[in-house]
C-alpha cells in the first residue's frame, strides 16, 4: 500500500516521537540523524584526524575553494567512512551501522588557474529501525512490528576555480548545487495469524538548491598560514514525488582556520565555523527544531616514520560542535576525539589517510556514542 505522506520533508524521521511518547527515539534509533540528517562536515580523512582544525587549508576538504590552487597533492581523491553508533534513551537502547562515501573530488590546472570538481555529503539521512508494540483492532489487542527507514542524502556538487594571487596569497570561488533524495518508508506489520497483513507509507523526497562560496589562504607572517571561506545562502526546495512541497534557503556558513608551522616537522591548527542551519526552517514542521551551529576544532600534526624515504604524518585532534537538528526542542551537542595518520605511496604520487573518531552526542534524556573510521585515497598521476 503506497500513500502520500504529510507534506513536510522530515515528517518520517520524527514519526517515532509521535508513535512513542515514552521513547521518542525508538523508531529512528539515533539522535544524530534527526531532521534532515547528519552533517558530515565535508571534511577529508586528513582533516578529521586532526579534529577538523586544518580543513580551511586542506585541498581534499571541499569547503574553501582557495585551497584548489594548492591541490597538487591530490589530483583525484575519494573517501569511505563507516560509522557504528549506540543510542541510549532511558532504558531503551539501539545500535546501528552505516557506511558513507562522503567525498569524491578531482583537481587540475590550466596555466595559472586551478580548478576542481567535488561531490560531498551535505546531510546524510540513512537509518533503519523497528520495534514491537501492541495495536487495538476491532476491540482486540494484537502484537505488531512498527518500522521506519530512510535511505539517501543531500549532496553538495561543487565546481571551484582558484589562483595564486600573490606569493603568499591564494584566492578562489565556487558554485554549489545541492542535490539528492531521501527514500522514506514507515509501516506496521501484523502476524500472519491475524489475517491483517501489513501497511506501509512510502515516498521519495528530492532536493534542489544552489549557493556560491569564496575563499582565501594567506601567510601573513612567517610560520603562520590562515584560511577563511564564506558560503552565501541560495534557494533550496524540496519535492515529494512529483509535487513541490516547500522552499527555503541553503544554510550560509563562515569558517576561519590557522596553522602554526614554526616548530620543525609540526603543525598546530585551530578552526572555528558557524553555519546558519535555521535558514532551512521553512522545509520542516513545527515539531522539528533547527539550530544554528558552531564548530570548534584543534589539532596537531607531526612527522612520523619515513616510508620509501618520505615522512608519514601522525595526527591528533578534538572537535566540538552543535548538530543542526534537535530531539524535540532540545539541542544535540557532539564532541569527537580523533587520531590518524597519512602514509605516502608510489613515491609520493599518492597518499592514504586514516582517521578514527570517538564521538559522543548528548541531548535531554538521551546519549549516543559512535566510532567513525575515515579512509581517504589521493592520487597524483
Amino acid at each position: 500500500m503506497r500513500l502520500r505522506l504529510f507534506p513536510a520533508a522530515c515528517a518520517l524521521a520524527s514519526l517515532a516521537s509521535v508513535a512513542l511518547v515514552s521513547a521518542p527515539l525508538d523508531a529512528q534509533g539515533a539522535i544524530a540523524v534527526q531532521g534532515f540528517g547528519y552533517p558530515t562536515g565535508q571534511l577529508s580523512a586528513a582533516a578529521l584526524g586532526g579534529g577538523g582544525a586544518g580543513a580551511e587549508l586542506d585541498p581534499a576538504s571541499p569547503i574553501n575553494p582557495a585551497t584548489v590552487a594548492s591541490g597538487a597533492r591530490y589530483s583525484i581523491y575519494s573517501q569511505v567512512e563507516p560509522e557504528t553508533r549506540r543510542t541510549t534513551a532511558g532504558t531503551d537502547r539501539a545500535s546501528a551501522r552505516v557506511v558513507r562515501f562522503p567525498i569524491f573530488s578531482a583537481t587540475g590546472a590550466v596555466g595559472p588557474v586551478s580548478f576542481g570538481a567535488s561531490f560531498s555529503t551535505f546531510l546524510d539521512r540513512t537509518f533503519s529501525n523497528a520495534y514491537a508494540d501492541n495495536q487495538v483492532v476491532a476491540g482486540e489487542t494484537l502484537p505488531s512490528v512498527l518500522g521506519a527507514s530512510s535511505n539517501g542524502a543531500m549532496t553538495d556538487a561543487r565546481f571551484a576555480v582558484a589562483m595564486q594571487l600573490l606569493p603568499q596569497v591564494q584566492v578562489g570561488a565556487a558554485v554549489h548545487a545541492i542535490v539528492g533524495e531521501n527514500r522514506i518508508a514507515f509501516g506496521r506489520s501484523f502476524p500472519d495469524s491475524s489475517g491483517l497483513g501489513s501497511v506501509e507509507q512510502s515516498s521519495v523526497l528530492s532536493y534542489g538548491g544552489r549557493a556560491l562560496s569564496l575563499g582565501i589562504v594567506a601567510a601573513p607572517i612567517k610560520s603562520l598560514v590562515v584560511g577563511a571561506s564564506l558560503r552565501t545562502s541560495g534557494p533550496l526546495s524540496v519535492r515529494q514525488d512529483d509535487a513541490s512541497l516547500a522552499s527555503a534557503r541553503v544554510p550560509s556558513r563562515l569558517g576561519i582556520g590557522a596553522s602554526y608551522v614554526g616548530i620543525p616537522n609540526t603543525a598546530l591548527s585551530a578552526r572555528i565555523e558557524r553555519v546558519r542551519w535555521s535558514q532551512m526552517d521553512a522545509l520542516g514542521t513545527a515539531a522539528m527544531s533547527t539550530f544554528d551551529a558552531t564548530e570548534i576544532g584543534a589539532g596537531l600534526e607531526v612527522a612520523g616514520p619515513k616510508v620509501a624515504g618520505i615522512a608519514s604524518l601522525v595526527r591528533l585532534g578534538v572537535r566540538d560542535r552543535t548538530l543542526p537538528f534537535g530531539v524535540g526542542t532540545a539541542v544535540v551537542d557532539e564532541r569527537a576525539f580523533s587520531g590518524g595518520f597519512g602514509v605516502p605511496v608510489s613515491r609520493g604520487r599518492g597518499q592514504v589517510d586514516l582517521a578514527v573518531q570517538r564521538a559522543s552526542r548528548r541531548t535531554d534524556g538521551a546519549t549516543e556514542r559512535a566510532w567513525l573510521v575515515s579512509l581517504g585515497f589521493g592520487i597524483r598521476p
